[in-house]
């Protein structure tokens, strides 16, 4: 892996350490076990109970951060080292982290909405406090969501990593490495043929350099705006070239503080949902079936996607 001189303001020499404790149950590192691998960047890298990245926080720059799990589901805490900027940025950092690993979800209230629905209250149970992270800005989420269009996941992790390495932001702090998706600059420079050398289709090559100019020329949503309107601005992003619904909806679910929209039409998710309820919904049904979840209906999703791959992984 290769070390990338930073812009100025990435991550500070010196490290800020911090506990949380967020409600049980609480989960991550199932997470981070089925969407990273290992020694690759996507842009996490995830090791020995430690999970590192290089965050891009709003107002502050790149910041290299560091969570150990402890205790979960029932006794969580997270134990947090940030290298920021000097100043004020290191409690800017700290809540971006937070954000980030999703603590501030309440996994008790999501079990709540689920008691009319006792078989889908129990796969909740199943994977107590399990939850997906939350990406940063809308950026990175099409980033993210473009590069696992229509493939199996491993595969997009290790396409992802390569255009971390390529044109990401990896740098040591603390004795490790930490790494930041593709910085726009650098992914909107690139040629098609050197994203395709890393495994990426045509397609997916001209949706990833036109989003990284959208970002540059600020053309997509902002963080707040997603969490004010997240059906407009999944209506918005279909306009990108290569970002479909599915690619929309999936993006503007992770960048949402909660779930109130995800991946409806996701093949995982319906066979999921299938494996649990007996027979599978068609998209149309996923939606009407998750309407009285409000800003958990994505979380089901998730966990229904969740619990169909590891099915799977157990039948090999």
């Amino acid at each position: 892996m290769s070390g990338m001189a930073g812009p100025r303001g990435v991550a500070g020499p010196e490290a800020t350490r911090f506990t949380y404790r967020p409600v049980p149950p609480y989960v991550f590192t199932r997470h981070l076990e089925r969407f990273t691998v290992p020694g690759e960047p996507s842009p996490g890298l995830f090791s020995g109970g430690a999970y590192r990245v290089l965050l891009r926080v709003p107002g502050v720059g790149y910041v290299a951060a560091e969570a150990v799990f402890r205790g979960e589901p029932w006794s969580p805490r997270v134990e947090a080292a940030l290298w920021a900027p000097g100043g004020g940025a290191a409690e800017a950092a700290a809540e971006a982290l937070m954000q980030h690993l999703r603590v501030y979800v309440d996994y008790n209230e999501f079990l709540r909405r689920l008691e009319p629905w006792p078989r889908l209250r129990r796969l909740a149970e199943r994977y107590a406090g399990l939850r997906p992270g939350r990406c940063l800005g809308v950026y990175e989420a099409l980033v993210d969501a473009v590069v696992k269009q229509r493939v199996a996941l491993r595969s997009a992790l290790r396409v992802q990593a390569r255009l971390v390495e390529r044109y990401g932001l990896c740098l040591e702090r603390g004795g490790h490495v930490f790494c930041s998706y593709p910085v726009p600059e650098r992914l909107a420079s690139a040629s098609i043929e050197e994203l395709r050398s890393l495994g990426l289709t045509r397609l997916k090559a001209e949706a990833l350099r036109g989003i990284a100019a959208a970002e540059l020329e600020g053309r997509l949503p902002s963080p707040g705006e997603v969490a004010r309107d997240p059906w407009g601005v999944a209506e918005e992003l279909t306009r990108l070239r290569g970002v479909g619904r599915w690619t929309a909806g999936l993006a503007a679910a992770m960048v949402h503080p909660f779930f109130p929209l995800g991946p409806f039409s996701d093949l995982a998710v319906r066979r999921g949902l299938a494996a649990v309820l007996g027979s599978e919904p068609g998209p149309g049904e996923v939606r009407r079936l998750v309407s009285g979840l409000g800003d958990y209906a994505g979380l089901l999703l998730y966990l229904a996607a969740y619990d169909y791959e590891e099915s799977k992984r157990a039948r090999r």
